[in-house]
Parts: structure tokens; sequence; C-alpha cells
């Protein structure tokens, strides 16, 4: 069952979020968008014709299944009725092929909310990625305030906390990731007090977001999963950066019946759920450290 509207905005994103909002589907729902109108800016910028948009998604068709019944001609003959071979007993079953019961494996990612974190003190001048954020903060002028911690994984977490921080994370993560980028290449870059180069990761959090938004990728993948499952069919998410792709990739590798890939390239590439009528295990994809870009500094 296909659900559409049609919906207004003074461009094409408030456009998509209008429409959005009227199919009643959260930020991550797979909603599929037809821009109509891309809007006109008449003398000083205002608008002349709003963005006109068309979304729509597909809901679980709630019917009942019809039993099929057998067509025409195919009706078993006398002949056919008749038969040498002994019968099956009633009780007795079909012999079903055996299948691998073991649970699927999943890849090492450990869930942000699970890694473990342990303080760490640093000098002005220590640690370039610390400082960095530090006096990004302060030259914005951002009511926040940055801490450095080592985590299990061998990587190191800045996390900020405040009232302005939030300002810093942005669409879907979207600045928080390039605010990011720029602290691990402050780290690669610029050697520290001590004339060393600290290369092991980087990750910047706010408050929690990345755990949050973990949670809410792992929901989407089995939503998604459970309907590949029931309509036997592929399912394409929207594109994602290399660390949430294998945040899809891991958890959809615990479900039996689905496998995982990734297709496109650059800001382009995204994840197919692909549905496996044979039950085979999902492959590992994407497990390699990828190589640090804008787009997948993590």
């Amino acid at each position: 069952m296909i659900k559409e509207v049609i919906a207004l905005g003074k461009d094409i994103t408030e456009a998509k979020e209008n429409a959005r909002m009227a199919l009643g589907a959260d930020e991550l729902a797979d909603v599929k968008y037809e821009i109509l109108h891309a809007g006109t800016k008449g003398l000083l910028g205002f608008f002349v014709k709003p963005a006109r948009v068309k979304a729509s998604i597909e809901l679980p068709d709630t019917a009942p299944k019809r039993t099929a019944r057998p067509e025409r001609g195919e009706k078993n003959t006398p002949s056919e009725k008749k038969s040498d071979a002994p019968r099956r007993p009633k009780n007795e079953h079909k012999p079903q092929p055996q299948r691998n019961a073991a649970p699927k494996k999943r890849s090492e990612i450990i869930p942000e909310e699970q890694i473990k974190l342990t303080p760490i003190e640093k000098a002005e001048g220590e640690d370039c990625a610390l400082d960095f954020v530090t006096t990004l903060i302060k030259n914005l002028g951002i009511d926040a305030c940055a801490k450095l911690y080592a985590a299990e994984d061998g990587s190191r977490r800045i996390i900020l906390s405040g009232e302005g921080a939030s300002a810093l994370i942005g669409h879907h993560g979207d600045t928080l990731d390039s605010l990011q980028y720029l602290a691990n290449l402050a780290s690669t870059t610029r050697p520290n007090a001590s004339g060393e180069r600290d290369r092991s990761r980087v990750t910047v959090d706010i408050e929690g977001y990345r755990a949050k938004r973990e949670a809410a990728l792992r929901a989407l993948a089995r939503r998604m999963a459970e309907k590949s499952l029931r309509n036997k069919r592929n399912v394409t998410l929207e594109p994602m950066n290399p660390y949430e792709r294998r945040i899809i990739h891991d958890e959809v590798s615990s479900i039996e019946g689905v496998m995982t890939s990734s297709i496109g390239s650059d800001s382009s590439r995204r994840v197919v759920i692909f549905y496996d009528k044979n039950g085979t295990k999902n492959a590992d994809a994407e497990t390699a450290t990828p190589v640090l870009t804008p787009e997948n500094a993590d």
C-alpha cells in the first residue's frame, strides 16, 4: 500500500519536511520524493511561487491474503489419482533440508554507548586535535567546553558539552562530521609539543549524539530488513557516509534471510538490503577502515 501527499514550502528542503510530516513518518523513514516545482523568487528575494514536492511511503498491507486457487486445466485426471507408489502416512512429514541453525556472526563493531572512556588530562599543545576544537569554539563564541577521553578501541574521544554545543551538530550530524574531520586533520598533520604527530583516530561527540544516532540507524536497519523479508524484495536506503553504512551492515548481519551491500560512489553511496531466499549468511561488508575524507572521518 502506497501513501502519497503533495506539500508546499518556501524551498525544496521545507517542502520535503512538510511532506514527511504530513505522511507521519520519522526522519529515517524510507520516504520517496519527487520535485514537482523548485520554487521561484521575485524582486528582493521574495518567493513568487513556492516549491512543490510529492512524497510517498510504502505501508504494510494489512489485507488478508487469499488462498491461491488451482488454475483451470490442472485438475488431476483419474489416471493421475491412481498410483502404484505406496502412499505416505498422514502423520509423516516430508523431509526438509537441514539448515545451519547457528546464529549469524556479527561484525566486531562495538556500539557507541558501550565503549568505555577514560578521561585524559592534556596541557595546551600536547594534543593538537583538542587544541583545534577548543580554539574553534572559543573563536566562534560558543558557550561550550571540550574534554578529551581515551577509548577502549584505541581511539580518542573529544566530547563537547554546554548550552551552545548543539549548534555544532547540524542536520543528521553533518556539521559534527566536518568538525571531526578537521580535528583528525589537525592531529595527523601538526606536531604536538613533543614534536610528534598523533595518528590515532579522533571521534568528536556532543552530549551523546553519536549513541542516539547509532540507535536510530540500528532501528532503521531492523525495520528495513523486516520490510525486505515481508515483501520478499530488495530495499535501498538513502545515501550515508561510511561510518553509518557500517552500522547498517553490522545490524543486518545478525538477521537471517537478508544480505547487505553498498552501491554508488562518493556522497551518493548507499546500502541495499537484499532479500535472500536461500538464507545465506550475510557477508561482512565494508569492515575495512576507510581512507580519511571529509565525508567519512569517524
